[in-house]
């Protein structure tokens, strides 16, 4: 199991050294995906545990410009070796963010499942395949999830534009309760 994290963390560390935008001209995504779990009840009391958190810039966003005080926890293969393809929490916290990850699992319905029984609700972003060709944005993409399945799996979506052609992002929300 070592080496497996160890491959993981290897990988993730080479695809995050790989040449990133900076924040600002990324943080649509991640003023969306604040807007929708604000909208949908999170906290300060609250925990959310962001799945392939990256750089952590969602937790910069909502403290930045939401003022949020919730616990914070940060779940990625480069940070911690996590496989996001078999993990399930241990502990599970009230919220869940997958910003730009579904396009990397060979089986993104598989952690959809896992975010609506742990927590109360989930914000999820990802390419929209009906802009842009998803498969051929990122060589570690494996998946062009359609706002269709997403609404099959049960999320409310909206169309946004993220990469820099218009509506060429998906977000997806899910929450046990109707949102307020």
């Amino acid at each position: 199991m070592l080496s497996a994290s160890k491959a993981l963390m290897d990988h993730c560390t080479a695809y995050n050294s790989e040449g990133r935008r900076p924040y600002d001209e990324r943080k649509a995504r991640y003023q969306v995906a604040a807007e929708q779990l604000h909208r949908s009840g999170l906290n300060n009391e609250d925990t959310l545990m962001d799945l392939g958190a990256g750089g952590t810039e969602l937790d910069y966003c909502l403290r930045r410009e939401h003022d949020w005080r919730g616990r914070y926890v940060p779940v990625d293969g480069w940070i911690d070796g996590t496989d996001l393809e078999t993990w399930t929490p241990a502990r599970p916290p009230a919220w869940f963010a997958a910003l730009e990850i579904v396009e990397h699992l060979q089986d993104p319905q598989r952690l959809i499942e896992v975010m609506k029984r742990a927590g109360r609700g989930f914000v999820l972003t990802t390419p929209n395949p009906a802009v842009v060709d998803v498969l051929a944005m990122d060589s570690d993409h494996v998946h062009a999830v359609t706002r269709t399945q997403l609404q099959a799996w049960g999320l409310h979506t909206s169309v946004h534009t993220f990469y820099g052609t218009p509506d060429d992002g998906l977000c997806g929300l899910w929450t046990k309760e109707p949102v307020r």
